[in-house]
């Protein structure tokens, strides 16, 4: 039986895992994400010497997806010149303005332009931003910078000496021509760059090259590939690979991703916030709308709540903070959500830092309708999951009707998926079946099946199991007049 390696880098933890060639975990670890680069190879090649100790081997082969945005400027010696850049560094956002406003079109300054080349909208969390604010603040670092890693592809460097990255990672740095398939040199004037300085692509199947670094337990040679964003990763595996499928990614941020025949008119993508990125394997589109504070909107409302009095509620809490940061709060959820009636009749709209989609509004923020003395602090929480499942179906509305293929189902997946009351609401408020991939890690069991392909086809990927989840027709029809009034809020402007 082959033994398969994924790795996941996300915002908040670095995770790797041995799967068999079903998708099935035989063992996992999870480290919070360090915020330099020495520190995350640490981290990650300690996490494969571990699941090598526990599987009693090594694996076949690794794969390696994580967030996209996020990366570190090297030398030419493959040295980092500062920590890790992150997404949501507010470095750049200035910069990302002035871009949307006052560069010429010539230069790729018209935001209608850039979503023409990019599939993107001008933002600050992107890399190109993020040279920018370099350029402007510390040119010592640009004049320096042989390479740009995005986190995968600095992961994989480190293990293998071999600088490559995937096109799913490449598009999202706002200097990636979707149209051509290569780095645009106009946009990358702009911060002085060119493409020589940014990671050659590979396909998700294509080995970066062989395990160089050494690692206790695993062999070395055994091929490294970088499968690609941790988003399309994941609804690859979970078979979301055709018009008509719909894959919804959960986590702190959430990400609803449309497979899609052809790249959206660059008017209507921009007026919708929806980003048109390459299909894992190349050969198509794929549109992802984003709710970034989709988990975050739980962990904000669970900080608020005062410690629980009750031993049992502790004695839990204090157990899942043992096993990992940020669980504890979570721990005290069954508690806080037994006896919680749906539909609350709260109507949430769960903007915590801004919309980006459908309908971008920077300003919006939180707001909860139709609260009264009857409502406890779990039926807060559970509006707030009734806020981004209503979120969601607007989502997948709006990506249908820019697709042309209307969605047949609703893939799931996530940590959000082991929360029932969650689950219940997805599929109540979902007009299609919902489907859930109860994967321990969607992501990092994705990447380790992809490098199962090592040389092959990602066609011939296996997909991830996945399970029907119960409907029920009489909550679907109460959550009916719920979505009217949340699109109602939603959509009225100067609101919030």
């Amino acid at each position: 039986m082959a033994l398969l390696c994924g790795i996941d880098v996300g915002t908040t933890h670095v995770k790797a895992g041995f799967f068999d060639d079903g998708g099935g975990c035989v063992t996992s670890v999870r480290r919070p994400t360090p915020r330099d680069l020495p520190a995350l190879v640490a981290a990650v090649v300690e996490a494969l010497a571990e699941c090598a100790a526990r599987a009693g081997r090594g694996p076949d082969a690794i794969g390696i997806a994580g967030m996209a945005e996020t990366g570190v400027p090297l030398d030419a010696s493959g040295r980092p010149l500062t920590p890790l850049l992150w997404w949501n560094d507010p470095r750049g956002h200035e910069e990302a303005a002035a871009l949307r406003g006052t560069s010429p079109p010539s230069a790729g300054g018209d935001a209608v332009a850039v979503y023409a080349r990019t599939g993107r909208w001008v933002d600050g969390k992107a890399p190109l931003a993020k040279w920018l604010w370099l350029r402007a603040h510390e040119p010592g670092v640009p004049a320096a910078m042989r390479w740009w890693a995005s986190v995968p592809d600095a992961v994989a460097y480190a293990l293998t000496g071999v600088l490559r990255t995937h096109e799913t990672l490449a598009a999202r740095t706002l200097a990636y021509d979707v149209v051509r398939g290569r780095y645009d040199e106009d946009l990358l004037a702009l911060a002085g760059l060119s493409p020589e300085q940014l990671a050659p692509t590979a396909g998700a199947v294509e080995p970066v090259g062989g395990l160089t670094v050494r690692v206790s337990g695993v062999a070395a040679g055994i091929p490294v590939m970088i499968a690609g964003h941790d988003h399309a990763v994941g609804a690859w595996a979970s078979g979301v690979r055709r018009p008509g499928h719909v894959a919804d990614s959960m986590g702190t941020a959430e990400a609803v991703l449309a497979p899609a025949a052809h790249r959206p008119d660059p008017r209507t993508g921009l007026a919708l916030g929806v980003t048109a990125d390459p299909s894992l394997d190349g050969t198509g589109t794929v549109l992802v709308g984003g709710l970034p504070t989709s988990g975050g909107m739980l962990d904000w409302l669970l900080g608020l709540a005062p410690p629980s009095d009750d031993p049992r509620a502790r004695a839990t809490a204090e157990h899942a903070g043992e096993r990992g940061a940020g669980r504890d709060r979570y721990a005290a959820l069954p508690g806080l959500l037994d006896g919680v009636r749906l539909p609350t009749g709260v109507i949430a709209e769960p903007y915590l830092r801004g919309r980006v989609a459908p309908a971008p509004d920077r300003e919006r923020r939180v707001t909860m309708s139709g609260i009264g003395p009857e409502h406890t602090f779990g039926d807060l929480l559970a509006a707030a999951m009734e806020g981004t499942c209503l979120h969601t179906r607007w989502t997948v509305a709006e990506l249908a009707a820019v697709t042309g293929a209307a969605p047949e189902r609703l893939v799931v997946f996530g940590g959000q998926v082991r929360i029932p009351l969650w689950m219940r609401v997805k599929a109540a408020v979902s007009p299609v079946p919902v489907e859930v991939v109860r994967a321990d890690d969607a992501v990092c069991a994705g990447a380790a099946l992809i490098a199962g392909q090592a040389g092959g086809s990602l066609g011939d990927v296996p997909v991830l199991p996945r399970e029907p989840q119960p409907y029920d027709p009489g909550l679907s029809a109460a959550y009916h007049s719920l979505y009217e009034r949340f699109l109602t809020s939603a959509r009225r402007r100067g609101h919030g």
